[in-house]
């Protein structure tokens, strides 16, 4: 079962594994995730970020309008961790179908995607938030 995060602004739409997370999360959380400056849940459990390939539509439209960054600035974040030797990358994935498979089996993932359809999505009923900004 995965968590879904709703954005009336956005196609690209935040998913999380249900095991990770309980509340929404505010537009600055998600930039801390996925720029890879916080890898902890509030609960103490990692977490995994999933995202689809940087040169994609979706990618760049889901840096534009749910975290206010530059596709190429989350780059340079992840590139900055890597080489200094801090921290790692997200990884990536192919395309949607591949990325709610992922999230729904891994503990504590988080990742995005737009067609809510795939893969049984709009059966999640239980947690729609929107994010704040």
């Amino acid at each position: 079962m995965l968590y879904l995060f709703c954005s009336h602004s956005s196609a690209a739409q935040v998913i999380v594994n249900n095991s990770a997370i309980d509340f929404p999360l505010p537009a600055q959380e998600l930039r801390l995730i996925f720029s890879m400056q916080k890898i902890y849940w509030p609960d103490g459990q990692k977490i995994q970020v999933f995202i689809l390939s940087p040169s994609s539509k979706l990618h760049k439209e889901f840096c534009f309008k749910q975290l206010d960054m530059m596709p190429y600035m989350l780059q340079r974040r992840w590139d900055r961790l890597v080489y200094s030797g801090t921290g790692e990358r997200p990884i990536i994935l192919n395309n949607e179908a591949e990325m709610q498979a992922q999230i729904a089996s891994t503990p504590g993932a988080i990742g995005y995607v737009a067609d809510l359809s795939i893969g049984g999505v709009n059966r999640l009923t239980r947690s729609f938030y929107e994010t704040s900004r």
